[in-house]
């Protein structure tokens, strides 16, 4: 079995070797053994699902929020010769026809749906009629209501494990803290899963907090001009301000283009594709760009505005450096604009227990932005891995280190 892994994983895939867990993972579920892998942005999650439907017979079914990500990893998937097809709103009725008629064929082995979509009455018996070998379950911290990124609709996916009891599941997720953990065991009704954590620690990485002064753009600026013929992301939390933001830059002779979901879906793909094939270097976006970008050589990773949560943050700045080479971290940080996402907060969301974790989040973000202690030990605490002893890559523990940024 090791031996046609490792044929799998070289012939589809190009990689000689497994990354951390994944080989653990993939023989769990081979056995029919339910699994939780929380697995760091670049610790190839979507691997430990894509081997094992290779290796079995009938479907692996993928659940994932994001339509964006399941036609990257469709259009991949197929480039490679494997079966792969997605059910989402996105698609014509006749594309819709025709992806179930391939289902019946056989010919599909991974197919990936929508939350909704995987729990709809049609599409529920649809797949009871199908060899079904697993089921996989992406961004699982989605079904936690302690999770950054709470989706309603991810609460009814325990209905796959009440449908299909015996086929085996993964849930994964690159953020989770133990207590999300625990929760996404609990809301799927996952059988005694094997658990796999991998490290959040990403050495590689150099992380910077600077005061969001009145020269914070020129100090953008020129950070990106010194940076010049390299690849990076200025995050914003608003359209408006990337849209802005990248129009100066590029008046002051930066590349930078703008990414927000208000550009139309075209616009949006091309400005995608452009920066996944390296034709576009600097892009100004708010937090709808990112997922389902493999780009191992991005520089840096800034963020112009502050973000919600730890976990967001710890998954957008983790594109940076996934070639194992340098990156810098960057955050911009002002009171003002923490006061401005907890006003937010109230007014948006109605429930008290939504609330009340959204805040308790927000106020880790502001803690990591104003410690005085090692900040790469904070992010790891938070994610309940031990760092000892300082990291000797943040601003606070090198002298000077908030001179990395320009």
């Amino acid at each position: 079995m090791m031996d046609r892994l490792h044929l799998f994983l070289e012939r589809y895939f190009g990689y000689t070797a497994f990354y951390p867990c994944q080989r653990e993972i993939i023989q769990d579920l081979l056995a029919g053994r339910d699994v939780l892998a929380v697995l760091a942005t670049g610790g190839g999650k979507s691997l430990c699902y894509q081997v094992p439907a290779l290796l079995g017979d009938g479907v692996t079914l993928v659940v994932s929020p994001l339509i964006a990500l399941m036609k990257d990893q469709v259009d991949d998937l197929q480039a490679k010769g494997i079966g792969a097809a997605t059910l989402n709103s996105s698609g014509t009725y006749a594309a819709r026809r025709r992806t179930l008629a391939e289902l019946e064929e056989g010919l599909v082995q991974i197919l990936y749906v929508s939350p909704e979509r995987a729990v709809s009455d049609d599409f529920l018996e649809t797949i009871a009629s199908l060899p079904l070998n697993l089921i996989a379950v992406d961004e699982a911290h989605c079904i936690s209501m302690w999770g950054h990124q709470f989706r309603p609709e991810y609460r009814a996916l325990a209905v796959l494990k009440e449908r299909f009891p015996s086929v085996p599941m993964v849930a994964l997720t690159a953020t989770a803290t133990p207590d999300v953990r625990e929760d996404i065991v609990r809301q799927l009704n996952l059988a005694d899963p094997a658990v796999y954590v991998g490290s959040f620690n990403r050495e590689n990485l150099r992380y910077v907090v600077v005061r969001k002064g009145e020269d914070a753009y020129r100090r953008l600026r020129d950070y990106l001009l010194m940076r010049r013929g390299e690849s990076g992301i200025v995050y914003l939390a608003t359209r408006e301000g990337a849209r802005e933001l990248a129009a100066s830059l590029r008046a002051d002779g930066v590349p930078a283009e703008p990414y927000h979901a208000g550009m139309k879906a075209s616009a949006r793909a091309e400005t995608h594709d452009r920066f996944a094939s390296g034709e576009a270097l600097v892009i100004c976006a708010t937090s709808a760009f990112g997922m389902g970008i493999d780009r191992p050589d991005v520089r840096f990773v800034v963020h112009y505005d502050i973000p919600e949560t730890l976990e967001a943050y710890y998954q957008e700045s983790g594109r940076a450096g996934r070639d194992g080479r340098p990156g810098d971290c960057i955050l911009f940080y002002d009171e003002g604009d923490a006061r401005r996402l907890r006003s937010l907060i109230d007014r948006d969301l109605a429930s008290g227990l939504q609330r009340e974790a959204a805040r308790s989040k927000l106020q880790s973000m502001v803690d990591y932005c104003t410690t005085g202690t090692c900040r790469r030990r904070f992010l790891l605490d938070y994610f309940g891995e031990r760092l000892d002893p300082a990291c000797g890559g943040c601003d606070i523990c090198v002298p000077g280190g908030d001179r990395w940024f320009a």
